[in-house]
């Protein structure tokens, strides 16, 4: 993985590729961003931009130094993950041990710690003097989704690179690419929340469609002219189990009711569910393209504040509830 073919995170890789090509890579990077990202994509590729003798400052990704860096066999590129929830100071000792001497082949040596923020106290503190004072030729770079897990005196020591959540339009290109229909990438983009693991996640299993089923669920309850739906869908999470992928699924209803405003707003180009497009312009509670924007623009945060709640513990059945009615009051008041 070349840092040219990092997608969705030009700021970050440029930074990089300028820092490479200049001469002034800084000894230590931390690398924060959302999971899925592409971080540990990036660490890698900074690895093939220093190491490979063909493409210098870039990496070509085919000759026997970067084939064997991206398979994990290069000496002078060492990935450490935890082995538990934590990183332990045994781990981090070797880590250390490395970055004490000049790289064994290759023009530089690469040390990456994936999921640094599960570094404990002891490995942490080991780690200090050595992200100051590495031996020349070593370059460390800590991959977090979580920095302010860290020690402040370790991010102090580092160079931060963030990097962002991917844009829906990216992960459906990168869903695309692998041969996944269209509707479908779409579904697993507008629950990813930017990250590419998660993406394929969702469009390898089940779960994607499941994420749609349970969306259309609420809309059906809330278009209902009775009570009884909008209790039954709630009632269907009662079961603590049955919440899984709920948040996933309320994401889902935020950016169908998101479109349905950009689709009345006639910013068409701004829709991420296209292939449900037809489902937004037709009559459905408050999705009713010949409504206002206010309901919609309401319905939006019905589900953001549904789903925030869900995450402060309160009652799900309580706020499915709510969200639900309020977003058909909306929709009353605006007919």
């Amino acid at each position: 993985m070349r840092l040219r073919d990092i997608a969705g995170q030009d700021q970050a890789t440029a930074l990089l590729s300028r820092a490479v090509a200049s001469g002034r890579l800084a000894h230590a990077l931390l690398f924060d961003g959302p999971d899925g990202a592409g971080k540990r994509s990036a660490a890698l590729g900074l690895a093939l931009a220093l190491s490979c003798p063909e493409q210098p400052n870039l990496g070509c990704g085919t000759c026997d130094v970067c084939r064997r860096i991206l398979a994990g066999q290069h000496p002078d590129v060492r990935v450490l993950v935890p082995g538990t929830n934590q990183i332990v100071l045994d781990q981090v000792k070797e880590i250390v041990a490395l970055a004490a001497s000049r790289p064994h082949e290759a023009p530089a040596r690469v040390l990456v710690i994936d999921q640094a923020d599960c570094l404990n106290p002891s490995a942490a503190n080991c780690l200090l003097k050595t992200l100051e004072e590495p031996v020349p030729g070593n370059t460390i770079v800590l991959v977090t989704a979580a920095p302010a897990r860290l020690l402040p005196t370790i991010r102090s020591r580092c160079q931060r690179v963030r990097f962002v959540g991917l844009p829906p339009a990216v992960l459906i290109e990168l869903a695309t690419r692998r041969g996944i229909d269209r509707a479908r990438a779409e579904t697993a983009a507008a629950a990813a929340g930017g990250s590419a693991a998660r993406l394929y996640e969702l469009c390898e299993s089940e779960v994607e469609s499941n994420l749609w089923t349970v969306a259309s669920r609420f809309r059906q309850a809330i278009a209902s002219s009775e009570m009884g739906p909008i209790f039954d869908a709630a009632a269907a999470f009662s079961d603590k189990e049955e919440r899984q992928d709920l948040s996933e699924a309320l994401v889902l209803l935020a950016r169908f009711y998101r479109d349905a405003l950009a689709l009345a707003a006639g910013a068409e180009d701004l829709v991420l569910l296209g292939s449900h497009s037809a489902e937004m312009a037709a009559p459905a509670g408050a999705c009713q393209r010949r409504h206002s924007l206010i309901p919609l623009r309401r319905a939006v945060n019905a589900v953001l504040d549904a789903r925030s709640g869900l995450a402060a513990n309160v009652n799900a059945v309580t706020a499915l509830e709510k969200m639900m009615m309020d977003i058909r009051s909306s929709a009353v008041e605006a007919s």
